[in-house]
């Protein structure tokens, strides 16, 4: 809006002065310009604006699971009992080759977090909670979390074209197979505040809970400092 209203601007402030346009019709900021007459680079974006809509999006999403991903890593590694199981999950390969239990502890919540993160978002909330990691998700927000990461992988991997794994996940979709998902800035707006509000609430209940550093889990995250 700044960059078409500046050379707007300079137009006419010079036609005011030639007694070529009146100062009652100058408009007089971008948003004004932007509603009554948009300019090239408005129009630029506004052509584009599906394929920008959806990598944003897409960016969020991937910031969000990289989030809980993060999340459980820093909660294991100060609690690392939540592990403890009667089953064995380390191979003796693994015990002989480690340097020190430290190190194969590393391993092992390395290995839980790789597993966790290639599941879908419900398995990894029923995870944390029967494990007390505070992830408490409600369930119109897990509807919409599995609706934007059903989105998210048709724009990565189909172009936005509905699916029919899309429609597996999201079944009650007003959009059929084959069609495009068009995006509107209302979704971005829905994501980013419905995730936003996950993270707020986990953050401050597992910070709380396990005692976390603050600082370190907002700088691993870099989910809220986006927005």
């Amino acid at each position: 809006m700044i960059s078409d209203y500046i050379p707007y601007h300079a137009r006419m402030t010079l036609e005011v002065i030639d007694g070529k346009a009146n100062e009652e019709d100058f408009i007089k900021s971008p948003e004004e310009l932007l509603k009554k007459n948009p300019g090239k680079n408005v129009k630029k974006l506004r052509k584009h604006s599906q394929e920008l809509l959806e990598m944003i999006l897409s960016r969020v999403v991937d910031n969000f699971q990289v989030y809980i991903v993060s999340l459980i890593r820093e909660v294991l590694v100060v609690k690392p009992e939540i592990l403890h199981n009667k089953q064995p999950s380390i191979s003796i390969e693994q015990v002989l080759k480690s340097d020190s239990i430290e190190a194969l502890l590393q391993e092992v919540i390395e290995s839980k977090i790789s597993s966790l993160a290639n599941k879908g978002f419900g398995n990894i909330e029923e995870w944390c909670l029967q494990n007390g990691i505070p992830l408490v998700v409600d369930n119109d927000r897990k509807e919409k979390i599995v609706e934007f990461i059903a989105l998210r992988n048709i724009i990565v991997h189909n172009r936005c074209i509905v699916d029919d794994k899309f429609l597996k996940a999201v079944p009650r979709s007003k959009y059929q197979q084959g069609a495009i998902r068009e995006l509107e800035v209302d979704d971005l707006y829905d994501v980013v505040n419905t995730l936003g509000t996950i993270v707020t609430n986990t953050d401050e209940s597992t910070i709380q809970k396990y005692c976390l550093n603050r600082n370190l889990i907002n700088s691993d995250s870099k989910f809220r400092v986006e927005f």
